[in-house]
């Protein structure tokens, strides 16, 4: 997803791309609500910019998984992939690479539903984007998208959730096509499994640092906000968005006017017709035609005719 709305056109109409075009901007635009001074490491910008350090984002990873990382042969945050000319695009939050493996980290504080169709959409975007050619499928990277969030998507009160696929005939038959999908609700982070995951899911949570590593993410977070290039990229974005959002409200304020028109067109075609159906029952009771041969013919009820 990208950060801003490029080349808006206002002179398009608004059904040439509809307001749902806009929801994940507006979505990311939260991001961007807080005073540069209130932000914490589950804020996206900070995020991010902390996980540019290649040895705090293998540190991280190895407590997620737990795996051991190899050597981190690319890491990029933000990282857009576009599989196709038109199709839509993708923006990952923490993407990086060992020798046979790929990692994409997301960082997610609200609007938890449809991860699973997220998750399962980045997948194939980032198999897609990284796959040369004439790779063998044999040779497809082992990969893993993970979710840390601040509240519970599946509303278990677990605090991890770890996709395995299986075969519905055989459910101890594991389905392994070396991709992976783990959810993180930190919400839970006091029944968390060990020590460095409680901590680091604590600290995402309530911004308190209990354990090594998190006070290590503490240090970090308090280096980043005293970094003023970063204040102001930060503060550039903000005025970015509000400014889409502005876009948004006006497209918004036109959909409405024109829904608001095209309503009152029908209930006053609606009227008319009405009006007509009650002139000519009128008439025709004048002329003694039968009450049940003018409900026929005009529409009304005899009792609605009976009254006129």
């Amino acid at each position: 997803m990208s950060l801003i709305t490029n080349n808006l056109d206002q002179s398009k109409e608004i059904e040439d791309f509809g307001i749902d075009d806009f929801d994940d901007e507006m979505t990311l635009g939260g991001q961007f609500s807080k005073p540069w001074e209130e932000l914490t490491f589950a804020d996206n910008f900070l995020f991010c910019k902390i996980m540019e350090d290649e040895s705090i984002c293998r540190q991280l990873l190895e407590i997620l998984l737990p795996i051991k990382i190899g050597k981190i042969e690319y890491l990029s945050t933000e990282k857009e992939f576009h599989p196709s000319y038109k199709g839509r695009s993708i923006r990952l939050d923490v993407f990086l690479k060992d020798s046979n493996r790929t990692f994409d980290i997301e960082i997610q504080t609200s609007d938890f539903t449809n991860l699973p169709m997220r998750a399962r959409f980045y997948q194939g975007a980032m198999d897609a984007a990284t796959t040369k050619k004439r790779t063998k499928f044999s040779k497809l990277k082992e990969s893993y998208i993970l979710f840390i969030c601040t509240g519970d998507p599946f509303h278990c009160k677990l605090p991890v959730y770890t996709v395995k696929q299986t075969f519905f005939e055989k459910p101890d038959f594991l389905y392994d096509d070396r991709s992976h999908k783990v959810f993180y609700n930190c919400k839970a982070y006091k029944v968390a499994d060990n020590e460095d995951l409680r901590g680091l899911m604590e600290f995402i949570q309530t911004n308190k640092a209990t354990t090594d590593f998190s006070r290590r993410l503490e240090e970090n977070v308090k280096t980043a906000k005293q970094n003023t290039k970063w204040e102001d990229e930060y503060m550039f974005f903000t005025d970015v968005l509000e400014e889409e959002k502005e876009k948004v409200r006006i497209i918004a304020r036109k959909q409405a006017l024109k829904e608001g028109r095209q309503i009152g067109l029908q209930e006053g075609r609606q009227v008319g017709i009405r009006e007509k159906s009650i002139e000519t029952a009128r008439n025709l009771k004048i002329n003694g035609i039968p009450l049940d041969v003018i409900s026929k013919c005009v529409g009304l009820t005899e009792s609605e005719i009976e009254a006129l």
